[in-house]
């Protein structure tokens, strides 16, 4: 297992490859259908090689073309490619899970996101965001306990722990109105 202390931002790859600085790391991606390249920079970077497992610690962040994922701990699970040859580390392929902990914030163009907890997996090409959920698109404003967003799809759901009408906790959102198309249909425009 290798340790590296980044204190700037590195070429190393979340979502391409982390081989810039660790041959054969784990590749990743923050926005699921970009091939833009990946920026990551964090106070530690940790890769074993023959599990196949990249930590980024102390505030990680991976920006890729307008979308960025921060967290104190953004951890890549990899699937091992091919056979592995003696006396040589394993060869990592794509990110199976990205796990990020502590202060999650995801921002893409369209909106922002934060929590204590997300996990994707690319089998299913799923984020879950859990603890103190706040989703942010415009003025709209939306909170849970936990969030379901499928990638594909763009398909989310918020969900929360609390049961029952009139207590505190429970999924809430704020929506504002289009303001570009309040007028009514067939009513004269100014």
């Amino acid at each position: 297992m290798r340790r590296l202390t980044a204190t700037v931002w590195s070429a190393v790859a979340l979502a391409a490859t982390a081989g810039g600085l660790f041959a054969g790391a784990a590749r990743a991606q923050v926005d699921t259908h970009s091939k833009a390249p990946i920026d990551i920079t964090a106070d530690q970077a940790e890769v074993n090689n023959s599990k196949c497992i990249a930590i980024w610690r102390g505030s990680a962040e991976a920006v890729q073309d307008n979308t960025r994922l921060r967290a104190d701990t953004i951890t890549i699970y990899s699937h091992p490619k091919g056979v592995k040859k003696e006396g040589e580390a394993a060869a990592c392929g794509n990110a199976d899970r990205i796990e990020a902990d502590g202060h999650v914030y995801y921002a893409s163009p369209d909106q922002n996101a934060r929590g204590d907890h997300a996990v994707y997996v690319q089998a299913n090409d799923q984020i879950v965001i859990t603890g103190d959920v706040v989703v942010v698109q415009g003025q709209n404003v939306a909170r849970g306990d936990r969030m379901t967003i499928n990638m594909t799809t763009h398909e989310a759901a918020m969900e929360s722990n609390t049961i029952g009408a009139g207590k505190p906790g429970r999924v809430r959102a704020v929506f504002y109105p289009d303001k570009t198309n309040s007028q009514p249909e067939g009513a004269a425009k100014p």
